[in-house]
Formats: C-alpha cells, structure tokens, sequence
C-alpha cells in the first residue's frame, strides 16, 4: 500500500475516511456506469479507470492544500533577509508548477526581495526570512 512511507499520521487519516471513500467510489460507479458495469470490461479496464480517478482526486488535493497554504502565507509580512538583514519587501506572485507522480499541480507562489542584496525569496526556500 502506498501508505507505508507516509507517516502514521497519514495512516490514521486514511482510516478515518475510509468510509467516506467508499461512498464516493460507489457514487463514482453509479456515475461511471449507470446501467451496470458494461459487459465485456475486463479487469485491467477497471483498474485503469480507478487509477485515473484516484491520481486525479490525489493531484486536486495536493493543489488545493498548496494553493490554502501560499494563500495564508500571503497574509503574512515579509521578514528580514538571512543574508544582511535588510527588510524584505514584497514581490509579485509567481505561477508555479510541480509535476508530482499525479499529474501537474499549479499556484501563484508569494515572493519578497531584497534590494540590498538583489535576492528574491519565496515561503518554500529555506532561510526565506518569512
């Protein structure tokens, strides 16, 4: 299972919704097909389909918390430099995108910069000052 190098918390709350997951498999199917599974798909049919929409439902989590978190980060004020200590000032937001093992995940990262030193930093650098 995937689980294994995710932590235990990560295994808690997987067992926690559990339940939840399995109403959303059986809307899902119903959705999918709702006559029935359609004779003659095979096994292998199925599971491609299940691990589309799993990758899908994993990649749309993973842009939602990503994008809550720049978002709450940009409520923040920039700090000082880790290099010189100037004051930060902030910066327009960048587009990003990381392509993880689910498909492409998209955010406007924050930035802050400093004049002093001609460094941009954003929340995911370390020693951002932020």
């Amino acid at each position: 299972m995937r689980t294994e190098n995710m932590g235990k918390d990560a295994v808690q709350v997987h067992k926690q919704l559990r339940v939840r997951l399995g109403q959303m498999a059986r809307e899902l199917g119903r959705e999918l097909y709702p006559d029935g599974l359609p004779e003659g798909t095979t096994f292998s049919d199925l599971e491609a389909i299940a691990g589309e929409l799993a990758d899908e439902m994993a990649r749309q989590l993973i842009e939602s918390q990503v994008k809550a978190q720049a978002e709450a980060s940009a409520q923040e004020r920039p700090g000082l430099c880790p290099t010189c200590g100037e004051a930060l000032r902030e910066a327009p937001a960048q587009p990003r995108e990381v392509l993880t093992t689910r498909g492409s995940v998209r955010w406007r990262e924050n930035r802050s910069h400093c004049s002093r030193c001609r460094r941009a930093f954003s929340p995911s650098e370390p020693n951002s000052g932020t």
